[in-house]
């Protein structure tokens, strides 16, 4: 890992070549001249110690959280790299809602460093997929524009429409931890072709519960696959009462 391949470094060739065109603004305070400037990196609150073993949520011990003792993940293991706070959320609302797209290479870069820190045994990467109707709003899905360098970067096949939505789902605000997960059943379809007898990494920007995630592991598993894990860029802390943010 300590040499990157040579489609990765192209590929980030590509968005130099751009920047150098046209100057770039950080992501997460706007200074001009670079994505991503240490200041803001130095700002990350990486999660990091004791996490719920299934899901990921900081915890004081390293066993299963209580939403996952009130109702089992499929998943086999959900880890995210940082808090959603500050500029790493700034940096994300610019890739998803300001067409901002070259931070998803950026980005990227933070889930290849948490790719080494697990040593997950991976052979498939897949992005959490867009419904029809935001995707023709947005244009993009911006979990796959992270996915995509990430797979090139760990020399991972990336796995375009192995994983399809195949009903639009509400918005996830405000809605409980039981509530978030009916809301994604059987949102989600696996190509079996694709995916069976595959370790599987699926990548999304940001999460609160784990919900979409979790869904999209469920088809993955009907599909055929052995393993299903998640890599998020951001992951939002929940508060006492579970629910706090616009994540899934």
């Amino acid at each position: 890992m300590n040499d990157l391949p040579y489609p990765y470094l192209l590929y980030q060739w590509i968005w130099k070549a751009v920047d150098w065109i046209f100057p770039p603004v950080c992501g997460g305070c706007s200074i001009l001249g670079t994505r991503w400037c240490d200041q803001c990196q130095q700002s990350l609150q990486r999660i990091r110690g004791q996490l719920c073993s299934r899901c990921g949520m900081p915890m004081g011990t390293n066993t299963v959280c209580n939403h996952c003792h009130e109702r089992p993940f499929v998943i086999d293991g959900l880890r995210a790299y940082a808090c959603y706070a500050g500029p790493l959320r700034n940096a994300i609302h610019r890739l998803k809602y300001q067409r901002d797209i070259a931070l998803g290479e950026t980005l990227a870069g933070f889930l290849v460093e948490l790719y080494r820190e697990v040593q997950w045994e991976i052979d498939l990467v897949v992005a959490v997929p867009l419904g029809v109707v935001r995707r023709r709003e947005r244009g993009y899905n911006q979990a796959a524009l992270i996915a995509y360098p990430l797979s090139l970067a760990i020399r991972v096949p990336y796995g375009r429409g192995a994983l399809q939505r195949v009903r639009e789902t509400a918005s996830q605000v405000d809605l409980s931890f039981l509530q978030r997960l009916e809301n994604v059943k059987d949102a989600f379809w696996a190509d079996a072709p694709k995916v069976a007898g595959r370790n599987v990494l699926v990548i999304d920007d940001v999460t609160t519960t784990g919900a979409t995630i979790n869904a999209c592991a469920e088809a993955l598993k009907k599909a055929g696959a052995n393993t299903v894990y998640g890599f998020v860029v951001a992951r939002t802390i929940l508060s006492e009462g579970g629910r706090n943010d616009r994540a899934s």
